[in-house]
């Protein structure tokens, strides 16, 4: 059981470190490159959009939690008062309350809103010519939502990754 235990943690901590480093790259530089390059830089999201990067981040996220969870249950007692309402136990839940809002604003907010920009990218592209002005001003609002929430994501995850480190040791 040990050996699982060490998997799982392992499995935990290198997911959550790639999901945190993605956020973070996007939040500071990826998402403003993008929008600096204008046009150019929305062909870039879409390539990254096929090769299944956002797909794949929020898997990653997923399994992050849902071991997270595990972890906490097996540390914990079972979720045990005693465990849960000490520091480190209120630590932990912070962080993975964190983590679980992150999650639920990817899969319930940035990945719609990338689908949907995928959509109106490639019907403008079917359609040769100058983009219409209403799908210009979709894509413009649905970008700046994502931006915004993938900044929202990245101070939850800082608040998963501080508490997670702090948690057992407090």
């Amino acid at each position: 059981m040990a050996g699982f235990y060490l998997s799982v943690r392992v499995l935990h901590v290198v997911f959550g470190a790639f999901w945190a480093g993605s956020v973070f790259f996007a939040a500071l530089y990826f998402n403003p490159s993008v929008m600096e390059a204008g046009p150019e830089g929305g062909k870039v999201m879409g390539i990254l959009q096929r090769r299944g990067w956002m797909s794949a981040v929020l898997v990653i996220a997923l399994v992050t939690v849902l071991s997270g969870f595990y972890l906490l249950w097996v540390m914990s007692g079972h979720f045990s008062p005693g465990f849960m309402g000490s520091r480190s136990g209120i630590l932990l839940s912070v962080g993975m309350l964190a983590g679980v809002i992150a999650v639920c604003i990817g899969l319930f907010g940035t990945l719609p809103a990338n689908k949907r920009m995928g959509r109106i990218a490639a019907a403008m592209a079917r359609k040769g010519g100058p983009p219409a002005p209403e799908d210009l001003a979709d894509l413009t609002r649905l970008r700046d939502r994502v931006v915004l929430l993938i900044k929202v994501i990245g101070v939850l995850l800082l608040v998963a990754v501080v508490t997670m480190a702090l948690g057992p040791h407090v």
